[in-house]
Protein backbone atom coordinates (compact mmCIF):
# COMPACT_ATOMS: atom_id res chain seq x y z
CA UNK A 1 0.00 0.00 0.00
CA UNK A 2 1.42 3.39 -0.90
CA UNK A 3 0.81 6.30 1.74
CA UNK A 4 0.29 9.65 0.00
CA UNK A 5 -0.21 12.00 2.61
CA UNK A 6 -0.73 12.02 6.79
CA UNK A 7 -4.20 11.70 8.07
CA UNK A 8 -4.62 13.14 11.77
CA UNK A 9 -7.58 12.58 13.97
CA UNK A 10 -8.10 14.32 16.65
CA UNK A 11 -10.95 16.26 18.87
CA UNK A 12 -11.89 19.56 17.89
CA UNK A 13 -10.13 21.55 19.98
CA UNK A 14 -6.87 20.01 18.98
CA UNK A 15 -7.39 20.50 15.82
CA UNK A 16 -8.41 24.18 15.66
CA UNK A 17 -5.00 24.22 17.67
CA UNK A 18 -2.91 23.13 14.90
CA UNK A 19 -3.65 26.54 13.04
CA UNK A 20 -1.50 28.48 15.42
CA UNK A 21 0.73 25.59 16.48
CA UNK A 22 1.47 24.61 12.59
CA UNK A 23 0.96 28.43 11.34
CA UNK A 24 4.09 28.00 9.43
CA UNK A 25 2.89 25.09 7.36
CA UNK A 26 -0.77 25.75 6.32
CA UNK A 27 -2.26 25.23 3.16
CA UNK A 28 -6.26 25.39 4.11
CA UNK A 29 -6.82 26.69 7.72
CA UNK A 30 -8.70 24.16 10.17
CA UNK A 31 -13.01 25.25 10.25
CA UNK A 32 -15.98 23.37 10.51
CA UNK A 33 -16.31 21.96 6.86
CA UNK A 34 -19.29 19.63 5.96
CA UNK A 35 -19.74 17.91 2.58
CA UNK A 36 -21.84 15.30 0.85
CA UNK A 37 -20.06 12.49 2.73
CA UNK A 38 -17.89 14.10 5.98
CA UNK A 39 -18.39 16.48 8.85
CA UNK A 40 -15.17 17.75 10.73
CA UNK A 41 -13.44 20.52 11.77
CA UNK A 42 -10.73 19.84 9.14
CA UNK A 43 -8.17 21.76 7.23
CA UNK A 44 -4.64 20.76 5.32
CA UNK A 45 -1.02 21.24 6.03
CA UNK A 46 2.10 20.42 3.91
CA UNK A 47 5.50 19.67 6.41
CA UNK A 48 8.62 18.87 4.20
CA UNK A 49 6.42 18.13 1.32
CA UNK A 50 4.16 15.29 3.49
CA UNK A 51 0.44 16.47 2.69
CA UNK A 52 -1.26 16.25 6.41
CA UNK A 53 -4.82 16.36 6.66
CA UNK A 54 -6.54 17.72 10.03
CA UNK A 55 -10.06 15.96 10.92
CA UNK A 56 -11.77 16.79 14.07
CA UNK A 57 -14.77 15.90 15.30
CA UNK A 58 -14.96 13.67 11.95
CA UNK A 59 -18.37 12.21 11.33
CA UNK A 60 -19.34 9.84 7.78
CA UNK A 61 -22.24 9.59 6.41
CA UNK A 62 -22.77 6.13 5.47
CA UNK A 63 -24.81 4.44 2.91
CA UNK A 64 -28.30 4.82 5.00
CA UNK A 65 -27.75 8.23 5.27
CA UNK A 66 -27.13 8.48 8.74
CA UNK A 67 -24.35 10.30 10.85
CA UNK A 68 -22.02 8.34 12.24
CA UNK A 69 -20.56 9.23 15.76
CA UNK A 70 -17.58 11.18 16.31
CA UNK A 71 -14.25 9.73 16.08
CA UNK A 72 -11.58 11.50 17.74
CA UNK A 73 -8.92 9.13 18.20
CA UNK A 74 -9.71 8.43 21.87
CA UNK A 75 -7.88 6.03 24.11
CA UNK A 76 -9.74 3.68 23.10
CA UNK A 77 -8.90 3.78 19.26
CA UNK A 78 -5.19 4.31 19.18
CA UNK A 79 -2.37 1.84 19.92
CA UNK A 80 1.46 2.85 20.20
CA UNK A 81 4.06 2.16 17.49
CA UNK A 82 7.93 2.13 19.17
CA UNK A 83 10.36 3.69 16.41
CA UNK A 84 13.78 3.89 18.19
CA UNK A 85 13.14 5.60 21.29
CA UNK A 86 9.86 7.65 19.79
CA UNK A 87 6.56 6.28 20.73
CA UNK A 88 4.25 7.25 17.97
CA UNK A 89 0.24 6.94 18.59
CA UNK A 90 -1.49 5.25 15.65
CA UNK A 91 -5.36 4.31 15.50
CA UNK A 92 -5.82 1.24 15.80
CA UNK A 93 -6.14 -0.75 11.96
CA UNK A 94 -9.59 -2.30 13.39
CA UNK A 95 -10.59 1.73 13.08
CA UNK A 96 -8.78 2.10 10.48
CA UNK A 97 -11.33 -0.92 8.82
CA UNK A 98 -14.20 0.31 9.79
CA UNK A 99 -13.73 3.72 8.77
CA UNK A 100 -12.90 2.30 5.09
CA UNK A 101 -16.22 0.22 5.90
CA UNK A 102 -18.44 3.31 6.59
CA UNK A 103 -16.95 4.93 3.64
CA UNK A 104 -17.35 2.17 1.56
CA UNK A 105 -13.95 2.24 0.27
CA UNK A 106 -14.21 -1.60 -0.21
CA UNK A 107 -10.80 -1.67 -2.25
CA UNK A 108 -8.96 0.57 0.55
CA UNK A 109 -10.75 -1.88 3.42
CA UNK A 110 -9.24 -5.12 1.43
CA UNK A 111 -6.08 -3.99 0.77
CA UNK A 112 -5.43 -3.15 4.37
CA UNK A 113 -7.28 -6.38 5.47
CA UNK A 114 -5.10 -8.35 3.28
CA UNK A 115 -1.78 -6.60 4.72
CA UNK A 116 -2.81 -7.16 7.72
CA UNK A 117 -3.51 -11.22 6.98
CA UNK A 118 0.37 -11.34 5.90
CA UNK A 119 2.02 -10.19 8.93
CA UNK A 120 0.34 -12.41 12.01
CA UNK A 121 2.76 -11.01 14.56
CA UNK A 122 1.45 -7.83 14.22
CA UNK A 123 -1.94 -8.38 14.40
CA UNK A 124 -2.11 -8.20 18.22
CA UNK A 125 -0.78 -4.64 17.98
CA UNK A 126 -3.91 -3.68 16.60
CA UNK A 127 -6.65 -5.77 16.83
CA UNK A 128 -8.70 -4.90 19.79
CA UNK A 129 -10.73 -7.49 21.53
CA UNK A 130 -14.25 -6.32 19.77
CA UNK A 131 -14.94 -3.86 17.01
CA UNK A 132 -16.18 -0.33 18.14
CA UNK A 133 -19.30 -1.17 16.51
CA UNK A 134 -20.20 -4.62 18.08
CA UNK A 135 -20.53 -6.25 15.24
CA UNK A 136 -18.12 -8.38 13.50
CA UNK A 137 -15.87 -6.79 10.73
CA UNK A 138 -16.56 -8.19 6.95
CA UNK A 139 -13.89 -10.72 6.10
CA UNK A 140 -12.01 -9.48 2.90
CA UNK A 141 -12.55 -11.93 -0.18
Amino acid sequence: MNVDDIDILCDKETALLTNTKLAGYLVEKVDYKESAKFKSYYGKFLIEGIGVEIMGDWQILDAKQTWSKMYVADADSITHVQIGTLSIPVTKISLELELFARMGRWTAYQKLRKQVDKVPAQQGLFWQKKPFNEKPLPQAQ
